[in-house]
C-alpha cells in the first residue's frame, strides 16, 4: 500500500506518467535494501519535505528501509560518489520492473556538487526536498526549491550542487533507459 501511493505521489509531481500503470504495479521482492553514504541524509531531506512535496513524505519514511541506493558505474570521483546516490522505484532495474520508463529518487548530502553530466534520456526532476543550485543550457546556476520542476532535453549537459542542506529530487527517464549518464565537464 506505502509504495503504490508513493508512486502515485511522486507520478502526479513528474506529470506525464500514466496513473494505471502505477497503479497496477507490483513491488519486485527481490530487489534488496542497500544503502551508501549519503542514505545517513535521508532522514535530514524529508524533514525538509514541505508545501507543494509534503504529501510525499510519509510514503518515503514508510519505505525507506527498502529503498536499494545506487550510483553510476560511470562515475570514480570519490569525493562526489560519497554524497549521491539514487533509487530507481520504477524501471529496468526498479522496485517495480518497467520497460518504458524510470521514476527514481536522488539524493545529495549537503556540500556536494553533482558534476555536469548529460545523457540520451530526456529527464524531468521535481524537488522534492532541500533548497539546491541547478545549471543546465545557459549555465547560469539557479536555486531550485521543493515542488519546482526541471526538464532536461536529450544530451542537455546539467549540474546540481547542494550548500547547507542535502537535495532529495524525484526525477523520470522518459526514454533510452538503458544508457547511463556521463560526466561531461
Amino acid at each position: 500500500m506505502q509504495w503504490r501511493v508513493l508512486l502515485e505521489r511522486l507520478g502526479g509531481l513528474l506529470g506525464s506518467v500514466d496513473s494505471d500503470r502505477l497503479s497496477g504495479a507490483r513491488l519486485d521482492t527481490s530487489v534488496q535494501h542497500a544503502t551508501l553514504p549519503v542514505s545517513s541524509c535521508i532522514d535530514v531531506a524529508l524533514a525538509l519535505c514541505v508545501g507543494p512535496t509534503a504529501h510525499v513524505r510519509a510514503p518515503i519514511e514508510g519505505v525507506k528501509s527498502q529503498l536499494h541506493w545506487r550510483r553510476n558505474a560511470a562515475y570514480s570521483n570519490s569525493e562526489f560518489l560519497d554524497g549521491y546516490g539514487y533509487c530507481e522505484l520504477i524501471g529496468p532495474a526498479g522496485h517495480v520492473r518497467e520497460a518504458a520508463f524510470a521514476l527514481g529518487l536522488l539524493l545529495l548530502a549537503p556540500h556536494v556538487t553533482y558534476p555536469e553530466h548529460a545523457h540520451p534520456a530526456r529527464e524531468t526532476y521535481v524537488v522534492v526536498a532541500g533548497h539546491a543550485q541547478w545549471r543546465q543550457g545557459d549555465r547560469v546556476w539557479r536555486i531550485r526549491v521543493p515542488g519546482e520542476r526541471i526538464e532536461h532535453a536529450a544530451n542537455e549537459p546539467h549540474a546540481m550542487r547542494t550548500e547547507a542542506e542535502p537535495l532529495l529530487a524525484a526525477y523520470l527517464w522518459h526514454d533510452h533507459l538503458h544508457e547511463g549518464a556521463r560526466l561531461t565537464g
